[in-house]
C-alpha cells in the first residue's frame, strides 16, 4: 500500500469534507435559529428518512463495490458495470413511485407527506449518484467522489446562504434544494463516469443475471448498513412516537454534532478500503496495528472539547440547552462508531466477512432495540435509551476489533481496556461534575491514559510525522 497515494487521496477527502463541516455548522446551528423547532423537526425527519433509501437499492452498489474493488478504470469491465447500473435504475423509479402512491392514498398531516414525497424523489438520484461514486471508490479514483461530495456542499450552500438571509421559517424550500444540490452531484459523476455510461450494455437477459449476481454479494453489505442505521435508527422513531416532533428535533440537534465528526471518519475509510484490497497479509497486519493505536490514543481526546462546546452552543440557541445533556451521552459515538467504520467495517470488507459484520450489527441492533424499548415503555427516560445505544456501539466495537484482530493474527494490546476507562471516566465526570471542573477531571484522566500508553503514544506521534512527509 503506497502510503503518499493513501496521504494524498484523504488529504483530499479530508478538504471535501472541510465544505460538508461548514454546511453542517450552518444546518446544525444557524437553521434552528430560522425554523424554530418543529420545523427543523420536518427538516431532521426528512434528512432520517432519506438516509434509508439506501436500501431500497438492494445492495448492487455494494455488489460493485465489493467486486470490482481494487480494479483500475482500464482493467475494469465498464459495459457490465453500466448494465448493473441500468438495472438498479429499473426497479428504483417503480419502487419510489409505488411509496409516493401509497403516501397519498394514507393521508398523511400536509408537512409529513411532503417529506414522504420528497424522500421518494431523492431515493432515485441519491442511487444513481452514489452508484457511480461506489464505482470511482472500487477504482481507487476517489478524488473524483471527493470532488462530487464538494459539488454536492456547494450547491447547497449557495442557496442555504439565501435562505437563512431571508430567514424562511418553513423547512420545503430546504427539502428541495437539498435535493437539487444531489441533482448536481449527479450531473458531475454522470460527465467524469461517461465513459462507463457510454460502453454499452449486454443484452436484457444477461443485465438481469448481472445484476442479480451483484445484489447476491451486496445484499450482505446492504443489510450490514442498514442494521448499523437501525442501532440508532429504531431508537430516534421511537422517540419521534412517544415524545414528539420536538424532542426528535432537540436529539437529532445533538446528533448532527456528533455526525460532524463521523462524517470525517467515513472518508478516510473510503481512501483505505481500495488500498488494502491490493495489500496481502504482512500489510494488512501492520495497516490494522498502525490504525489501532492511532484510533484508541486519539479518539479520546475528543471528550475535552465536550464541555466548553455544550457551553458556546447553550448560548447561542438557548432552545435547546436543556437538550444538550443528549450530547454528553452521544459523544461516546464518536470514538466507537468512528473507530468501527475505520477499523471494524473497513477489514470487515476487505476480508470479505459480510456475513461476520451483518451477524455482529444485527446482534447490535437488538441489543440495542431492547434498551430503546425498556428505556420508552419501562422508564419513560429518553437519557436511557441514548444510554442503551451508546453501550450497544461501545460492544459491537470492542468486539469487531478481537475478531478481526484474531483472524489476521494480530498481536494483543490492552488498548481498549484503557478505552473503555477513560470513556467510563468522561461519562461519570459529564453527570456529577459541573462543565468546567468535568473538563479539568477529564482532562488529567487523559493525561494518565496517555502516560500509562507512553510507547503506543509515541508510535501514534512517529505514524502522524510520516502521513505528514507523505503529503510534502
Amino acid at each position: 500500500m503506497r502510503l503518499k497515494e493513501v496521504a494524498q487521496n484523504t488529504a483530499i477527502a479530508f478538504v471535501s469534507q472541510g465544505f460538508s463541516f461548514l454546511l453542517s455548522v450552518l444546518t446544525s446551528l444557524l437553521v434552528p435559529k430560522v425554523l424554530g423547532v418543529e420545523e427543523f423537526g420536518y427538516w431532521q425527519l426528512f434528512l432520517f428518512y432519506s438516509s434509508y433509501t439506501g436500501f431500497f437499492a438492494f445492495g448492487i452498489a455494494d455488489g460493485i463495490y465489493l467486486i470490482e474493488g481494487g480494479k483500475t478504470r482500464g482493467v475494469i469491465d465498464k459495459r457490465r458495470v453500466n448494465s448493473a447500473l441500468l438495472f438498479g435504475i429499473a426497479y428504483e423509479i417503480p419502487l419510489a413511485a409505488a411509496v409516493a402512491v401509497g403516501c397519498s392514498l394514507v393521508g398523511f398531516e400536509e408537512q409529513r407527506e411532503f417529506v414522504i414525497l420528497a424522500t421518494a424523489a431523492y431515493m432515485v438520484i441519491s442511487y444513481l449518484w452514489n452508484a457511480l461514486g461506489y464505482v470511482f471508490q472500487a477504482m481507487n479514483e476517489t478524488k473524483l467522489y471527493s470532488f462530487a461530495v464538494m459539488a454536492n456542499r456547494i450547491a447547497f450552500l449557495l442557496p442555504l446562504v439565501f435562505l437563512l438571509f431571508v430567514k424562511c421559517d418553513s423547512f420545503k424550500p430546504f427539502v428541495l434544494f437539498y435535493i437539487a444540490s444531489h441533482c448536481c452531484s449527479l450531473i458531475y459523476c454522470a460527465w467524469n463516469g461517461r465513459d462507463i455510461l457510454a460502453s454499452g450494455l449486454y443484452m436484457p437477459i444477461e443485465t438481469v443475471r448481472i445484476g442479480i449476481g451483484y445484489i447476491r454479494v451486496g445484499v450482505k453489505l446492504m443489510f450490514a448498513n442498514i442494521a448499523s442505521m437501525l442501532i440508532l435508527g429504531f431508537a430516534r422513531l421511537l422517540i419521534d412516537a412517544a415524545w414528539g416532533i420536538e424532542t426528535f428535533g432537540k436529539l437529532s440537534f445533538s446528533l448532527s454534532m456528533v455526525n460532524f465528526f463521523l462524517a470525517f471518519v467515513s472518508q478516510a475509510s473510503m481512501v483505505l478500503f481500495p488500498a488494502l484490497r491490493q495489500s496481502h497479509g504482512d500489510e494488512q497486519r501492520r495497516v490494522f496495528s498502525m490504525m489501532r493505536e492511532c484510533l484508541t490514543i486519539l479518539l479520546p481526546g475528543i471528550y475535552v472539547f465536550c464541555f466548553p462546546l455544550t457551553w458556546l452552543i447553550g448560548m447561542w440557541l438557548p432552545q435547546y440547552a436543556d437538550s444538550l445533556r443528549f450530547f454528553v451521552f452521544l459523544l461516546p459515538m464518536c470514538v466507537f462508531d468512528g473507530k468501527m467504520d475505520l477499523l471494524g467495517t473497513t477489514f470487515f470488507k476487505v476480508l470479505r466477512k459480510e456475513s461476520t459484520l451483518l451477524r455482529i450489527n444485527i446482534a447490535t441492533a437488538v441489543v440495542s432495540a431492547i434498551g430503546t424499548l425498556l428505556g420508552v415503555f419501562c422508564f419513560e427516560s429518553v437519557d436511557v435509551v441514548i444510554f442503551s445505544v451508546v453501550f450497544a456501539l461501545a460492544m459491537r466495537s470492542l468486539i469487531s476489533e478481537a475478531l478481526i484482530s484474531r483472524n489476521i493474527d494480530a498481536p494483543r494490546s490492552f488498548l481498549p481496556l484503557g478505552e473503555i476507562i477513560v470513556t467510563a471516566g468522561f461519562l461519570l465526570t459529564g453527570f456529577f461534575l459541573p462543565g468546567f471542573y468535568a473538563t479539568c477531571v477529564y482532562l488529567a484522566i487523559y493525561i494518565v491514559y496517555l502516560f500509562v500508553f507512553k510507547n503506543e503514544t509515541k508510535g501514534v506521534l512517529r505514524t502522524i510525522k510520516k502521513m505528514r512527509g507523505g503529503l510534502m
